[in-house]
């Protein structure tokens, strides 16, 4: 008799066991991991890949012209279609056409791609405004944390604009091409 409690005991611990690890592992990410690059920096992908980043639209897209100190001149740029414009299908085959060519490829495509406006923009870089540098990985689109050091002459930067003061940046976007 023993022995018959002891067996249902021990398949009711380990149904319960097996179903409680099975609920436990749920907790998937959304999405959005965080890992760290060899420079120690840390570096998010995915699909939302900078929740800091304003919601609307960059105010300056351009060419950094050149930088002193926390000055920037910026040579507008126009925008090409954003990814808010295209159509699901139409941002699958244009992410598939780009991971298909070869690095050198890519970037003759997007100097291709790059119309310059004609007007350039001076541009104040605030101290402790978030800087990050979007670059791609093997996992997609990436985003590292960067500072002032990190805008190079030559770098393609999204601005968004502090509200109070149009030629002070909010938060600034450098694409590392």
């Amino acid at each position: 008799m023993y022995k018959g409690i002891r067996f249902a005991t021990i398949i009711i611990i380990g149904s319960l066991v097996i179903g409680l690890t099975g609920c436990s592992s749920g907790s998937q990410s959304s999405g959005t991991t965080q890992s760290v690059s060899a420079s120690g920096s840390s570096a998010s992908t995915g699909a939302n890949i900078d929740p800091e980043q304003p919601e609307r639209v960059a105010e300056v897209y351009g060419k950094v012209k050149s930088i002193q100190g926390n000055v920037a001149l910026i040579a507008e740029m126009q925008r090409q279609q954003t990814g808010a414009e295209m159509s699901a299908a139409d941002k699958a085959k244009k992410q598939a056409e780009m991971q298909s060519l070869s690095a050198e490829e890519r970037q003759k495509l997007l100097a291709s791609q790059e119309v310059m406006t004609g007007k350039t923009i001076t541009m104040t870089v605030p101290v402790g405004i978030p800087i990050k540098i979007r670059g791609t990985s093997s996992n997609g689109p990436t985003v590292q944390d960067g500072t002032i050091a990190s805008i190079k002459v030559g770098s393609i930067v999204n601005i968004w604009i502090e509200k109070s003061d149009p030629t002070s940046a909010e938060y600034m976007s450098i694409a590392n091409r």
